[in-house]
């Protein structure tokens, strides 16, 4: 009841200013609509000059969609939907009064109790069938500060709206404008448009300006809002109101001439023209423009102003082409459209004419060959207009579907008609619109945003006419608003290319700083220039220092501007703002290729020399020179070595589970080739010692030997193995550089590496001095000058290893190649000799040729002589006949330079003399035979020789 008073009082305050005309289609229910016949009231408080597309063409398709829906069989069968159209004047307070008259009769019960389910009767006009008719909503108006204020109104009554135009972000709020729905989308998908837009030609600086009302204001909010978000920065923001003054316009054109040469505007049309005649008024204070819905491509906005708006780029809704809608408007004459009040004005004041038969002074009468298609173009939100009233059609038919089934008309569950409960069916229609497009709301009442379209208009001058053609200034010349991009899905599409946009922007700067180079990251440094006091704060920072990051660091993204520094084994990107994976490194580092090449080149080559060694001793095994190089340590050795190489080989290969563990074999298998160079070494020494004191030598068989080697090599072994547990020879990645990523086994450790060596390295020690002591040694016996030669080359390896070692990167690789040098060198110098003998030169594998010396020449082994045991002294003759019978039988023997000192008596005679000394003690059972050492020299004095 309060409400009703507070309408009738409003009623009563406007009825005497109101304009009483209106288009009515009579219909059992009605809806109301309101459009922009008029332009804005001027200072006298009159409405302005007809407006031909925001009023007349807007008006004529609500009239021809009111037609269809009538004549469709499916859509309301039986039930004719009537209208109310008003004019609101372009003026919310006129939109408001036009309201108040429309609901006037809703909201009275009496106008309800004569309504029936019957078809309406024959009393009354059918104006006052209509206006008694339940009213379901109303359609418009199309400015967001208009539709603003008749959703309060309707709301108290719970009466819906639809608009067509109105894109003010506010209107979505559910809790202020409850019944409020619209077919066109809400501005913040247009906010992002137009930072997604500037953003696309790199401009990140720029001016705002807005229509100081609902439309401008609430839109600019939301470009702020999306701009912070977007990297757009906004230096100065101004206001204007819709129509505002020339000092007005100059003064704010004033301010804004420092700093970027693009502007924002978000303004109504005729805002937008007053900023664009103030350009005109002052060429060096021209912006390059960039619009809102609110200018979208209309004519009258740039008309006569078009050089400041060369260029200027633009939104409109997207809205298709009304099919079929030109030819109803060309058909449309004063004669035949009637129910239009405001089309014989529009006539009258198109074609400069008057259709009364007495026409004013200075007014030609009509002549009727008028035609509207002469200057024609569509109006752009025909197809919005169009949808809006199929929506209130299609809300309407599934409630009366649902409360009525198949009764025609308005049935009595349906009266009193309740508002209420037709918002609950307008809240979830949803159908195809005759333009094809899909017509639906979401829970504010908007259009859901994958419905939400625009186009990107841009305003150029080119010969011919565009899709709104202007005559230019030049001969052949037209102005007009080509679209040059797509807003759909959220998703800005621009034409030409991707450089198009650098084309359009070309020679238009609108950047605060440049951007920053790759590996420098933006130190904001404040905001624009600001406003005065009272004026409008600073935004979002615009301007910034760049800062570099360290090499190794990346930038990082907004709101944590800085730099942040790569994982270890990562890099930046050519872009300096990912950190990838850098590629995996083995084998490599610091020397690490000649490392390889020469521990794969020792491998193989060491390999081939001990397959070449072993097959040769194999194959004369039962020959003398094999059979004195004591075969066992001799296998052992080869295996060892065999070992040292197969470690070399490993290393080379991409480290894995199983390489790695056959490199760890070099240490021990290094130890087992020194190992048995020194077990032969001292088995040779200790049976010439024992042979010189006549004494038995003990362990000197095969097993013994094998013994003695293991212990030898049993310490390396140990450390080995304690050293894979200690440190597992598995693959790691390490870091020796942040931004490197090497792959090596486990156990780089310079711990792990040596103390595994430190018992070869000892061994290598005991061969050296083994080496030094027996050098005097007959030669044949061990080839002691082969095996010093040995000793003292794998010392000097190991002593350059110890640098290089120290300045390697790959010093697992060193170690393997310098292991593999060494055994090499050790089967080369120790059983080299004895292969080329036995392949080379096989007449000299005798015991006979198997001497070096003829001056003194040695023999090992048993004896049985020919004199009498009695005689202690050898003739000349019968020394002879032993030397004779010794080389007959193939004694191996070996000289020497000299006579040993102190080897017994002298002979007494020049010539040709010989001791035999026993080796051991006879052998009880034994015929006589004794193991006996004879020194054969060249004496002059003669030498007692014992019998044994």
């Amino acid at each position: 009841m309060g409400a009703a008073l507070l309408l009738l009082l409003l009623a009563g305050l406007a009825a005497a200013a109101r304009d009483t005309r209106r288009a009515v289609v009579p219909g059992a229910v009605r809806l109301g609509a309101l459009f922009a016949v008029h332009g804005a009231p001027g200072g006298g408080g009159a409405c302005g000059a007809v407006r031909e597309h925001y009023g007349i063409q807007r008006v004529e398709a609500t009239l021809r969609a009111l037609d269809a829906i009538n004549k469709d069989a499916a859509l309301l069968p039986a039930l004719p939907l009537g209208a109310e159209l008003r004019d609101s004047c372009w003026a919310p307070h006129t939109a408001l009064r036009q309201t108040i008259d429309l609901v006037r009769k809703a909201i009275d019960p009496q106008a309800h109790a004569a309504v029936t389910c019957a078809a309406p009767g024959a009393a009354g006009t059918a104006e006052d069938q209509t206006e008694t008719a339940p009213l379901l909503g109303v359609l418009g108006p199309g400015a967001s500060a208009a539709a603003v204020q008749v959703q309060n109104l309707l709301q108290l009554f719970s009466i819906p709206q639809v608009s067509y135009s109105a894109t003010s972000r506010e209107l979505s709020d559910r809790a202020r404008f409850a019944t409020f729905f619209r077919v066109v989308p809400s501005d913040r998908h247009q906010a992002r448009l137009l930072v997604a837009l500037l953003r696309a030609h790199n401009w990140t600086y720029v001016h705002a300006v807005h229509t100081d009302e609902s439309y401008g204001q609430s839109g600019m909010a939301a470009f702020r809002e999306e701009a912070l978000v977007g990297g757009v920065c906004v230096a100065r923001e101004e206001g204007l109101r819709a129509a505002p003054a020339p000092a007005e316009v100059d003064a704010v054109l004033e301010r804004l001439a420092r700093g970027p040469r693009v502007a924002v505007c978000w303004c109504e049309g005729r805002t937008a023209r007053a900023l664009l005649a103030g350009m005109a008024r002052s060429p060096a204070r021209r912006l390059r423009l960039v619009g809102s819905d609110g200018w979208a491509d209309r004519g009258d906005v740039v008309a006569g102003l078009q050089a400041p708006a060369d260029g200027a780029l633009t939104l409109r809704i997207r809205s298709p082409y009304l099919a079929g809608f030109d030819t109803h408007y060309h058909n449309l004459h004063p004669r035949n459209n009637t129910r239009n009040p405001w089309f014989q004005e529009f006539w009258e004041q198109k074609f400069n004419c008057s259709l009364a038969v007495n026409p004013p002074v200075g007014v030609e009468a009509c002549t009727g060959t008028e035609s509207l298609a002469r200057g024609y173009s569509q109006e752009p939100k025909l197809a919005l207009v169009v949808r809006g009233v199929y929506a209130l059609a299609h809300a309407l038919h599934a409630m009366r579907a649902a409360r009525c089934g198949a009764r025609p008309g308005l049935c009595a569950a349906m009266l009193p008609f309740n508002v209420s409960m037709y918002q609950t069916y307008l809240q979830r229609v949803r159908f195809t619109a005759p333009d094809g497009a899909q017509v639906a709301f979401d829970d504010n009442g908007d259009p859901p945003p994958e419905l939400s379209e625009y186009d990107v208009m841009s305003f150029e001058r080119a010969p011919g006419k565009g899709e709104t053609g202007m005559d230019g200034d030049g001969e052949g010349e037209a102005w007009h608003y080509v679209r040059v991009g797509r807003w759909r899905r959220g998703q800005l599409q621009l034409r030409g290319g991707r450089h198009a946009p650098e084309r359009r922007a070309a020679g238009t700067e609108a950047v605060c700083s440049a951007p920053c180079a790759p590996g420098h990251w933006a130190r904001a440094a404040g905001g624009g220039d600001g406003g005065e006091a009272g004026g409008p704060a600073r935004r979002a920072p615009c301007c910034w220092t760049c800062v570099p990051c360290a090499p190794l660091a990346v930038t990082r993204a907004p709101p944590h501007a800085g730099c942040r520094l790569c994982p270890p084994g990562h890099r930046p990107d050519m872009h300096r703002k990912l950190c990838l994976p850098s590629p995996v490194e083995w084998g490599g580092g610091r020397g690490g290729g000649w490392a390889r090449a020469l521990a794969g080149g020792a491998g193989a080559a060491g390999l081939a020399g001990v397959s070449l060694c072993a097959a040769t001793f194999w194959r004369h095994r039962g020959t003398p020179v094999v059979k004195s190089a004591s075969r066992e340590l001799c296998a052992l050795l080869l295996v060892a070595a065999a070992l040292c190489h197969v470690a070399a080989l490993a290393a080379v290969a991409r480290p894995a589970v199983l390489p790695c563990a056959l490199a760890r074999l070099a240490a021990p298998a290094l130890g087992g080739v020194y190992a048995a160079v020194l077990a032969r070494t001292v088995r040779i020494a200790r049976l010439v010692a024992g042979a010189e004191r006549g004494q038995s030598v003990p362990l000197l068989s095969s097993r013994a030997q094998v013994a003695g080697w293991g212990v030898l090599v049993a310490p390396g072994v140990v450390a080995a193995a304690w050293a894979a547990a200690r440190w597992p020879p598995t693959p790691r990645l390490l870091h020796p550089g942040r931004a490197r990523a090497v792959l090596v086994c486990g156990g780089e450790r310079a711990t792990a590496q040596l103390l595994p060596l430190a018992p070869a390295l000892l061994l290598l020690a005991c061969c050296a001095v083994a080496a030094i002591r027996t050098r005097r040694l007959p030669h044949n016996f061990n080839e002691t000058r082969f095996i010093g030669a040995a000793t003292y080359t794998t010392g000097v390896a190991w002593l350059a290893m110890s640098a290089l070692y120290v300045a390697l990167e790959a010093r697992a690789v060193a170690l393997c190649a310098c292991a593999s040098l060494c055994a090499g060198a050790c089967v080369a110098l120790s059983l080299g000799p004895r292969a080329w003998l036995c392949l080379c030169r096989p007449q000299r594998n005798t015991r006979a040729h198997f001497l070096t010396n003829t001056s003194i020449r040695c023999h090992i082994g048993k004896y049985r002589p020919a004199a009498p045991a009695s005689d202690r002294r050898v003739s000349q003759p019968h020394l002879a006949s032993f030397k004779q019978e010794f080389r007959d039988k193939g004694v191996q023997t070996a000289g020497c330079a000299e006579a040993e000192a102190g080897a017994g008596s002298w002979c007494a005679a020049a010539g040709v003399c010989a001791r035999v000394t026993r080796s051991a003690p006879p052998v009880e059972g034994e015929e006589g035979e004794v193991d006996v050492v004879i020194t054969l020299l060249h004496h002059r004095h003669a030498l007692p020789v014992e019998h044994y």
